[in-house]
């Protein structure tokens, strides 16, 4: 059998060319310098690509240096895991262009291309108290998809559970159950159920309880 010889030259300029025809493409998604390759790949460049890296090849011609990043790829949620690929590299609207400072919060970037590297499913957050009484707020947006904010007001310490229901008043998911300060808080539900696994589309309903105090709210996740 005829052995054939590669120079080894051949082999590394191949390689590099391969590599680095793509390592620019990090410099086009909002915060490309966290993950770099592993944005689009999943052990770095020339590895297979993630969930993201296919909607990225979608938008690009091999080699091409075309404008991926904007309003439609920032919609998308690539990974499914209940959160756009915006939301996850703090970029919703997909506004951000390639030269402009990174967007939002870098403390709170999480991986477009991995389901288990997400932003919290539920987290409440503090803020100071605007009613000397409890108030369920309506939940924003609604309808939503993939993920809405529920409102709520707690005037003195109270042992408060905000829960969410299917249409048959079936339990869903438990966003808060815990003693709670004065204060208004915010809740974040994505859509899914206490395993963490996507519900379907519906009406849904959120309740607050609080000693005495009950409302009930409805909502709609439309996908």
């Amino acid at each position: 059998m005829k052995k054939i010889y590669i120079p080894v030259f051949l082999i590394l300029a191949v390689s590099i060319t391969f590599l680095t025809g793509r390592s620019f493409r990090v410099q086009q998604v909002p915060y490309g310098s966290k993950y770099s390759c592993n944005t689009c790949h999943t052990e770095g460049g020339g590895t297979p690509r993630n969930p993201f890296g296919l909607d990225v090849e979608s938008r690009v011609t091999p080699g091409g240096n075309e404008t991926f990043w904007g309003p439609d790829l920032a919609a998308l949620d690539s990974d499914g895991d209940g959160f756009t690929n915006g939301e996850e590299l703090q970029d919703p609207n997909g506004t951000w262009k390639q030269g402009d400072a990174d967007p939002g919060d870098p403390t709170a970037v999480t991986h477009p291309g991995d389901p288990n590297d997400h932003p919290p499913i539920v987290s409440v957050e503090e803020e100071l108290p605007v009613s000397n009484k409890f108030i369920l707020f309506n939940n924003y947006p609604n309808p939503f998809n993939p993920s809405t904010k529920i409102s709520f007001n707690v005037p003195v310490n109270s042992k408060v559970k905000l829960a969410i229901y299917n249409i048959k008043g079936e339990l869903v998911n438990i966003l808060a159950d815990r003693e709670y300060a004065p204060g208004k808080y915010e809740a974040f539900w994505s859509g899914r159920d206490d395993s963490g696994r996507k519900v379907s589309s519906g009406i849904y309903l959120y309740r607050l309880t609080a000693g005495n105090f009950v409302q009930t709210k409805r909502m709609i996740l439309l996908k």
